[in-house]
């Protein structure tokens, strides 16, 4: 009986423990987002009035290094994780979410503020159940996510393409089903880096300054994650 009321109470304290870690891994998601939106509006309003910025930011060449940038960004990170300080690590996601901020500024002076409020409002509830299915499914993702990440990267590789060559860039109903596909891609991404989280979280227990680092970094990736789901969200609903 004894060994029963310790095993069960072995259970409640790591139940716990992965709550309070997941919790504050989604509070640095939330500041991050906050930075986001914040430099997305005011640096929106600067190229307002400097379209010449605005024309070599989004240049397909610019585009092209941001998305060879960010696989690169995230892997160096993660390999120099155990040696940096919390510090450092919230630095990187401070520090990233105004970069993606910087990109975003094109959505804060090209579509309506009401559509952009419905969207990110369909996104927050979609990011919610599929990290809620993350979090609670016994089923091993890892097993379909390759799939998915083949999908985005064919979706990322197709917008690249018709940023340099605009006749190649799909539209109509082919247009339509592209996102669609990636849509479906990052949700199985987003459930995937939930249930990863979990994992980090067993991997690390009894590591507390460790678990802090991971929470921020993992907050990093979910913002990518879900910034991602917004755009692709915008495209197939924030025409007026």
């Amino acid at each position: 009986m004894n060994e029963f009321n310790r095993n069960v109470g072995m259970q409640a304290e790591t139940d716990l423990g992965l709550r309070n870690f997941m919790l504050g891994t989604y509070r640095y998601m939330m500041m991050a987002m906050g930075v986001t939106a914040t430099v997305a509006y005011f640096f929106g309003q600067y190229l307002l009035v400097n379209p010449s910025v605005a024309a070599v930011i989004f240049s397909p060449f610019v585009l092209l290094g941001f998305v060879i940038a960010i696989p690169l960004v995230f892997g160096a990170i993660g390999r120099k994780l155990p040696s940096m300080s919390l510090g450092g690590v919230v630095t990187f996601l401070v520090a990233f979410a105004a970069f993606m901020g910087v990109f975003l500024s094109a959505v804060s002076i090209a579509y309506n503020p009401m559509i952009i409020a419905k969207i990110f409002f369909m996104t927050v509830a979609m990011f919610a159940g599929l990290s809620l299915f993350g979090y609670t499914t016994q089923r091993n993702l890892g097993t379909f996510v390759k799939y998915a990440f083949i999908a985005f990267l064919a979706y990322v590789v197709i917008n690249v393409v018709g940023a340099f060559i605009p006749g190649l860039r799909p539209t109509g109903p082919l247009d339509m089903i592209i996102n669609l596909v990636a849509l479906g891609a990052i949700a199985m991404i987003t459930a995937w880096e939930t249930q990863m989280l979990k994992r980090v979280y067993y991997g690390s227990a009894g590591n507390p300054a460790m678990m802090s680092k991971l929470s921020a970094f993992g907050a990093a990736s979910l913002l990518l994650a879900f910034i991602n789901m917004f755009q692709i969200l915008l495209s197939l609903f924030g025409r007026e």
